[in-house]
């Protein structure tokens, strides 16, 4: 596994380019890729020249968000499998492996069932498109999310999601595994053991206060691994590496819990929380040597 940025998790705003040289003078071996800035490089210019600055840094892309919204409607969604094939040509210039959607805890139109259904004919066309570009689809449960008036429940548990990734025959779909939500969910990190390590996609660290139940927690409660004392960091990394997981590692607290004066100060706290974490957990490897951007 390796040590990923993750710009949207921690709150912090800039081009693209900034952020490359931001991950690369912290050692980060990974950055999660805002996709929407190169697709709109990508249709001016070709896939190649938009991604030609991210592939000359030699980072890792940990993954980026897949622009396809699972609860519009029929015409919505076709629209946007229709807008896949620029994605996939930026996906192999940037040696992408892996993607995410959202999964939400409620629908404004479908019942439970009826969502599920839909849910798994749509994720399993995706993993059918992707496939070929060599992606893996993860999908990230956001359990605390508002839910609108007179909606519908849908996936709120790890059970269920699980069960969600079970009903798709296709062996590129699995899970992010954002901890707070997991815990939240009522899941156990034990339940990762009837996963395989290419099922797991995608790894955010996301304390939670140890002073009340899981079920209470709140969004401005997603913590700083270690501030809040909840979960046992370290054995869950162990455990990943024991799997033999090799994706990112990431941040994703509430902005709040990292203000502070300079994002680069910020990214430092991240990577120092992470490494520290690493590093009493026995994780193989490295950051590596600190460059600046022009050095490589």
């Amino acid at each position: 596994m390796y040590r990923s940025l993750n710009p949207s998790g921690i709150g912090i705003l800039a081009r693209q380019s900034e952020l490359l040289e931001i991950a690369l003078t912290h050692r980060f071996l990974g950055l999660e890729v805002d996709i929407q800035e190169v697709l709109r490089r990508a249709q001016t210019s070709g896939p190649a020249a938009a991604c030609r600055y991210l592939v000359s840094a030699k980072v890792k892309i940990g993954s980026f968000d897949l622009p396809v919204d699972l609860q519009a409607d029929d015409a919505k969604f076709e629209a946007d499998l229709a807008k896949l094939t620029l994605v996939l040509e930026v996906a192999k210039e940037l040696s992408a492996d892996r993607c995410l959607v959202p999964i939400l805890p409620y629908s404004e139109q479908l019942p439970f069932h009826e969502n599920f259904a839909r849910h798994a004919s749509r994720l399993q066309k995706l993993a059918e498109i992707l496939q070929p570009a060599g992606l893996k689809l993860g999908l990230h449960l956001l359990v605390n999310q508002p839910v609108p008036e007179g909606a519908y429940e849908f996936i709120t548990t790890t059970d269920q999601l699980l069960t969600l990734v079970k009903s798709i025959p296709a062996d590129n779909v699995g899970i992010v595994l954002d901890t707070w939500n997991w815990v939240v969910a009522g899941g156990s990190f034990t339940d990762l053991d009837g996963l395989a390590k290419e099922q797991i996609l995608g790894v955010l660290l996301v304390d939670g206060p140890a002073a009340k139940p899981a079920a209470e927690w709140t969004a401005e409660e997603r913590l700083v691994p270690g501030v809040g004392g909840q979960i046992d960091f370290v054995s869950l990394l162990s455990q990943l590496e024991q799997m033999g997981y090799d994706g990112p590692v990431a941040l994703a607290p509430d902005h709040a819990q990292l203000k502070g004066p300079k994002r680069e100060e910020i990214v430092a706290r991240v990577a120092s929380v992470i490494d520290e974490l690493f590093a009493a957990a026995g994780v193989a490897g490295n950051p590596g040597k600190r460059v600046a951007l022009g050095a490589r």
